[in-house]
């Protein structure tokens, strides 16, 4: 009958999970152990894939047993398109982990060093791609996966066809995204700001703290977070008080007397600048 025929395959199904879970787990033991005495990076890299080829196991196990596994043809029909969903979420989410194992390879700086300008320009580079990388891939899988319904499909096609008000519709909602993503990456190439950069704006003076694929999180003095679209560093003026380097120069007023005598105040402030390990 329609049931026993289903729970049997279903049951042969879960099997082959299961199996193919306990592969994993033996094989991932063993590369664990063999990198026991790796760089720490490696470690971390090794750790961030387990998910992916755990998830990528398992619809492999699925996919070799379904052709002889009892289903009825409406079973089948839903376990294949499950599992066309599930392959496209898995290419998008190796494409997530690939470019997150990109970003870890070559973001091999510390902003904390003294001299830390390369660094912040690498970090700040690295950053705002990945995430706009993230954001593309994660638009692309989503759009993959609907367009596997016909409805979607039909609605997909005659929306791309015709360039109605749908269209422009569909053009001005996705108009911030797109304008966020392209401030993203001119970011990432011209950096007219950085990570841990000391800024001054709308009045503000703090240093850049974070900066997401939509804003950028302003540090101030008194540990108040000022949060400005990303588009706000492409359209207007700011100051970057270390956009070249860390070193600034500031003026100090000091009100005297007419009858002050220049000469020794100069000689004296000289005496105590040289005096000072921060004296240039």
């Amino acid at each position: 009958g329609w049931l026993p025929e289903n729970v049997l395959g279903a049951a042969l199904l879960i099997v082959a999970i299961l199996i193919a879970l306990a592969l994993h787990g033996t094989v991932r033991r063993l590369i664990a152990r063999m990198l026991r005495d790796r760089p720490s990076y490696a470690l971390s890299l090794f750790a961030s894939g387990q998910g992916l080829t755990r998830f990528a196991l398992i619809i492999l196990a699925a996919t070799l047993v379904l052709p002889i596994v009892p289903l009825t043809p409406e079973a089948r029909i839903i376990i294949a398109r499950l599992l066309l969903l599930a392959t496209i979420a898995l290419i998008g989410w190796i494409a997530l982990v690939a470019v997150n194992v990109g970003a870890q390879l070559y973001l091999r700086f510390h902003i904390e060093a003294a001299d830390n300008l390369l660094a912040r320009k690498h970090v700040t580079q690295v950053r705002i791609l990945k995430r706009a990388a993230d954001t593309l891939v994660i638009l692309l899988t989503v759009g993959f996966a609907l367009m596997t319904f016909e409805p979607v499909r039909q609605y997909g096609v005659s929306l791309f066809a015709s360039a109605g008000v749908a269209g422009l519709v569909v053009g001005l909602a996705a108009r911030p995204l797109l304008s966020s993503l392209i401030a993203g990456v001119q970011i990432a190439v011209t950096q007219p700001i950085r990570i841990d950069d000391a800024v001054v704006v709308e009045g503000e003076t703090g240093t850049v703290e974070d900066i997401t694929s939509t804003y950028v999180v302003i540090k101030l003095w008194d540990l108040r977070r000022l949060i400005v679209p990303l588009s706000y560093f492409i359209e207007k003026p700011f100051q970057n008080w270390t956009h070249r380097g860390s070193a600034i120069v500031g003026a100090v007023t000091v009100l005297v007397d007419y009858t002050v005598p220049v000469e020794r105040v100069r000689e004296k402030v000289l005496e105590i600048v040289k005096a000072s390990p921060l004296w240039d």
